[in-house]
Formats: C-alpha cells, sequence, structure tokens
C-alpha cells in the first residue's frame, strides 16, 4: 500500500481527499452499520454448524455481490471497471480476502464474544495510520482521548477473563487480532480508492472477487459441495450476505468517502456492545460483569472522538 500511495502520480491532492462533518445523520448511520455488524460473529457462527468456514464466508459474500450489483443497476452505477481503476480494485480485493478469512477462522476457532470486541479494536489502527497516510486527518488530543476511552471500555468486557482464555480459544483470538490490524488497514486504503473508484463499484468488486476466490478455495479444500447446512444456517447466511454484506458495506463505503475516516471508525465501538449482548442470549456465552462501565466509556469515547 506505501508504495501505491508514495508518488505524486497516485497521491490525492488535498481537494480530492476533503472531507465533510460528521453529520448527525451520518452519525446515525454509522451506528446502524456497526451495531448490525456486532450481530455478524453470532451469526456466523449459527452458519458454521452448517458449512465449512471459509465456504459459509464465500456464500455470503456472493449473495452480497448480487445484492450490490442490483443496487447499482436501479441507480444507473457502472459496474465495469473504468481505465486506471484495475489496480485500486486489486489491492482492494486482495485487502477484503485477507480480513474476511482471518475474521472468519478467528470466530471459528474462538467465541463470538472475543471475536466481535477484538476485532473492534481496529479504530486504533485506522487513527494511527490515518495520521501518516491520509491528508489532514492528524491525531488530536479528541481522538487520542476517545479511543483511549473506548479503549478501556472495550477492555471492561471481559472483566477478569484474561487468565483463563486456553487451546483454540488463544489461537482464534491471536487471528482476530491481525484480522483488526488488517480491517484498519483496510479503512484507510478505502479513504483513498473511493476517491477514484465509484463506492458502488469498489463494493461489488471486492466482494464478487472475493466470494470467487473463497468459495474456489472451500470447494477444493474444505469439502464444502459436501456440507449438509439446516434452516438456521442458511438464514444466517442470507441475513450476513444482505443485510452486514449489502447494506452495511455499501453504506459503510460511502461514510467513508465523505467523512474523516478515523472519525468514522470510532464508531466501531458499539459493535462489542451488540456482539457480547447478543452471543450471551443467542449462544449462552458469558457477559462480562463490567458490560455497564464498558457501555459508558465507549459513550464517551464516541463524544470526545466525534466532536473534537
Amino acid at each position: 500500500m506505501t508504495e501505491l500511495l508514495a508518488g505524486k502520480a497516485v497521491v490525492e491532492p488535498e481537494a480530492e481527499m476533503a472531507t465533510t462533518p460528521l453529520t448527525g445523520g451520518a452519525a446515525l448511520l454509522a451506528i446502524l452499520v456497526t451495531a448490525l455488524w456486532g450481530t455478524n460473529p453470532t451469526a456466523l457462527k449459527v452458519a458454521l454448524q452448517g458449512f465449512p468456514p471459509i465456504g459459509a464466508s464465500g456464500l455470503r459474500f456472493a449473495i452480497a455481490a448480487v445484492g450490490v450489483w442490483g443496487w447499482s443497476a436501479l441507480m444507473g452505477v457502472r459496474v465495469w471497471p473504468r481505465r486506471g481503476e484495475g489496480r485500486w480494485l486489486l489491492v482492494t480485493v486482495l485487502f477484503f480476502i485477507a480480513q474476511i478469512a482471518t475474521f472468519t477462522l478467528g470466530v471459528y476457532w474462538g467465541t463470538a464474544s472475543h471475536s466481535v470486541v477484538l476485532l473492534h479494536t481496529y479504530p486504533f489502527f485506522v487513527v494511527l495510520l490515518a495520521h501518516f497516510l491520509i491528508p489532514g486527518e492528524r491525531v488530536t488530543a479528541g481522538k487520542a482521548l476517545g479511543a483511549a476511552a473506548a479503549f478501556f471500555g472495550v477492555a471492561a468486557l471481559f472483566g477478569g477473563e484474561w487468565g483463563r482464555w486456553a487451546g483454540s480459544e488463544r489461537v482464534g483470538d491471536s487471528v482476530q487480532l491481525a484480522s483488526a490490524l488488517l480491517l484498519g488497514g483496510q479503512v484507510v486504503w478505502l479513504k483513498h480508492a473511493v476517491a477514484r473508484v465509484d463506492p458502488n463499484r469498489l463494493v461489488l468488486w471486492q466482494m464478487a472477487g472475493g466470494s470467487a476466490a473463497m468459495l474456489a478455495y472451500s470447494l477444493g479444500f474444505e469439502s464444502l459441495a459436501r456440507s449438509s447446512p439446516g434452516a438456521a444456517a442458511w438464514t444466517a447466511v442470507g441475513y450476513q450476505g444482505i443485510a452486514i454484506g449489502a447494506l452495511c458495506f455499501t453504506i459503510w463505503t460511502w461514510l467513508i468517502r465523505r467523512h474523516a475516516a478515523s472519525r468514522v471508525a470510532i464508531f466501531g465501538f458499539i459493535a462489542p456492545l451488540v456482539g457480547v449482548g447478543l452471543s450471551a442470549a443467542a449462544l449462552g456465552e458469558p457477559m462480562s460483569p463490567g458490560l455497564l462501565a464498558s457501555m459508558a466509556l465507549v459513550a464517551a469515547g464516541l463524544v470526545l472522538a466525534s466532536r473534537w
């Protein structure tokens, strides 16, 4: 990514990277998207009861790609890449495959509650990387304080669990942290990519290319064709494809195009609150006793980071 952003022919002028203030409507959209993303690990756990991990992600993004293609056709958006867009789309697809694969394996080896919390440490990586790679997105005192407050809010979700992780959970958590780093890099990359590629086209190609690669891998190495999913697994995959894939990714990319990536990313701290509660209710996973403190700290972090 550094090489693509280094030269004058690639780096956008300040005007092309301009952002508008984060409005109340945009904040509500960010809250909606991140709340829905908080349900993703639980839905994936249900899907994994009938599908192999990479195959489950390939299927859900194949469904999502169809949805985004339909929306693009309805809006009259060109779906075939224009000249010069190929490298931007290629790197976007590679980021997408790596991040989704590590996320899926993190959930598969770990728990939904740990996964949603650890994945959503990604705003720290966004704030740090944006400071160096996105013109005008310097780390301010408000962003730093907001990120710190939200971090301690996320940590509070675990309460006294830190010493009790073992076995596959530890592997899953390590993979999920890698996924968070990849997601932070992906958000920063998208801020540059959407200045050159229509967001709908960008989302469509990352999903189409990503799902094709993941399905091919699963058919070859996971025996996807021999899986026997039930109604619950199919429902979970459909929900992930339509609500989380097509809807959330499209809105998220639009938000990043219009607003500062680091400010939008801060809303990602909402997802752990939703995810931990849902995993406890639907999957019987333990809920941290620090949840109320976590909610207060996350709320404070969002206010600080979005206003200053």
